[in-house]
């Protein structure tokens, strides 16, 4: 028998890390917009979610500059070009909320990070497949990055994931007794 070679085509990267940051000053910042605007509402479900803002405000600015970094590193293992920071919005989301499947459009790479999850059960995120596999895949004993339907993702105080803008995913119901605070951003091209 010859050697068989595997190639692995369209696929969709979660990138995963934890920062060092003082998330004390991002939370005052979501509380501070939460008292003074209304908010949006798109995907976010009994939650509040901010206007979309720049980095003219410092602790937005200082999170944005350790967010560059990572973006870069990211847009290199891939070969992507560099991007540059488009947006980004808080959202707290009290027990009972959660956010609808969607997508990013009109940019490149988005992602969350977390700023509060002091509980279990706060509302894991899913990013979902993009084709029809559920039509063609037989019941399995065990799923893996080619045979699941979803990926899924418990947040952590710290945690920021990075995602292409193109990968659907929703955020589950907050089951807990506290807000959970996060922060959604996107990044595309220059």
């Amino acid at each position: 028998m010859t050697d068989i070679q595997a190639d692995v085509w369209f696929a969709n990267i979660v990138w995963k890390t934890k920062l060092a940051i003082d998330n004390s000053k991002l939370k005052q910042k979501a509380d501070e917009m939460r008292l003074y605007t209304e908010g949006v509402k798109l995907t976010n479900q009994q939650g509040w979610q901010s206007k979309s803002v720049g980095t003219e405000d410092t602790v937005l600015a200082e999170f944005c500059t350790v967010l560059d970094e990572v973006v870069a590193k990211c847009t290199a293992s891939v070969s992507l070009p560099d991007l540059q920071f488009y947006n980004l919005w808080f959202n707290i989301n009290p027990p009972g909320s959660y956010n609808t499947l969607h997508n990013h459009r009109d940019s490149v790479l988005s992602g969350v990070y977390y700023i509060d999850v002091p509980e279990a059960n706060m509302g894991n995120i899913e990013f979902h497949r993009a084709d029809d596999m559920q039509y063609y895949m037989p019941p399995l004993k065990n799923y893996n990055q080619f045979t699941s339907q979803k990926a899924v993702y418990k947040p952590e105080s710290g945690m920021l994931l990075l995602f292409p803008s193109w990968l659907k995913h929703q955020v589950m119901q907050n089951q807990s007794n506290t807000d959970r605070y996060s922060l959604s951003f996107n990044y595309g091209v220059k």
